[in-house]
């Protein structure tokens, strides 16, 4: 990007006497546009190299505890042979006290046999521990796979999705990983009418985009949350207010991404967040516009690692 941006000036210094200028102030936006692309992207970074850290300290308590875990299995070990040997010499004094008929004998060969049901159930127990351990160990072994399949999962499917909307970038769609998921963040404009809920030709086109993507995706969640500015509905018919515009705008983006027979409508969801989660301050025109949006929340299903860590 930077030599981009070098390239470009060196462009203007050269030819900046003949150049018209409505040319020169063409090159100074593009030149603006790709310092703002710059700063998105730098942005982008930081939120990875957090996701990365938190990830990596999953791991080491993994690793922590399948440590404990391998000792507990090395002390089980120890203590099953100890068991073993007392239960050999048990067999032995019993075949020995059958040979004597004296009542003392008998009374010890009864006290035997009951130690050495004792034993076998305890014999029994710690075969079921070691199979827990070893069902546990499994366990932490997935877990930790998929702690460090998730955050290639979303690097990847945001390449996926930027690639595949690049043609919007510059009609108020933006792509960025927050909190350990995927926005996808589309401005009404790129969607909606000004108070309307029906999607556009383009805002069309730009989901069933993304549908096919999501179709491949069956371990991804859906969650789709219409925003509103702080201006209230003034329109007429069903709609009242904000909330009734930001979930009817939700709910239509929902209807075009279930076109998509690959996608089970148990993966996704709809909420209206009226004007009450901002992007920015609604205290210009500008940022009204960016707060009017709808995002496209995109995040692994995490049922599998949560009960494992339960």
């Amino acid at each position: 990007m930077t030599k981009l941006v070098y390239f470009l000036l060196t462009i203007l210094l050269i030819f900046n006497s003949c150049v018209s200028i409505e040319k020169y102030k063409e090159l100074d936006t593009n030149l603006a546009d790709f310092t703002k692309e710059n700063d998105k992207i730098k942005k982008i970074n930081q939120d990875l190299e957090i996701l990365n850290i938190e990830l990596n300290d999953n791991l080491i308590r993994i690793s922590s505890r399948t440590k404990k875990l391998e000792n507990d299995t090395l002390t089980l070990g120890r203590e099953l042979r100890k068991k073993e040997k007392l239960y050999d010499n048990l067999n032995l004094s019993y075949e020995l006290l059958i040979k004597n008929n004296s009542n003392t004998m008998a009374n010890q060969s009864r006290e035997n046999k009951e130690l050495i049901e004792k034993l076998s159930q305890m014999e029994i127990s710690l075969n079921e521990r070691e199979q827990d351990i070893k069902e546990r160990e499994d366990e932490l072994y997935e877990l930790r796979k998929n702690l460090e399949n998730k955050d290639r999962t979303l690097s990847e499917l945001k390449s996926k999705i930027s690639d595949a909307l690049l043609s919007y970038k510059g009609e108020g769609l933006n792509v960025e990983v927050r909190n350990s998921k995927l926005y996808i963040s589309l401005e009404n404009s790129l969607l909606f009418s000004s108070g309307s809920w029906k999607i556009n030709s383009n805002g069309k086109k730009a989901l069933i985009k993304l549908s096919n993507i999501l179709a491949q995706q069956s371990t991804i969640n859906i969650t789709v949350e219409g925003h509103t500015d702080s201006i209230p509905y003034n329109g007429s018919g069903i709609i009242k207010d904000n909330w009734d515009l930001s979930v009817l705008r939700a709910t239509s983006i929902v209807r075009v991404i279930l076109n998509n027979k690959g996608i089970k409508p148990e993966r996704i969801e709809a909420s209206g967040r009226s004007s009450f989660n901002p992007l920015v301050k609604n205290d210009s025109k500008e940022n009204r516009a960016r707060n009017r949006r709808t995002e496209i929340i995109l995040s692994p299903n995490i049922d599998i690692l949560l009960k494992l860590l339960d």
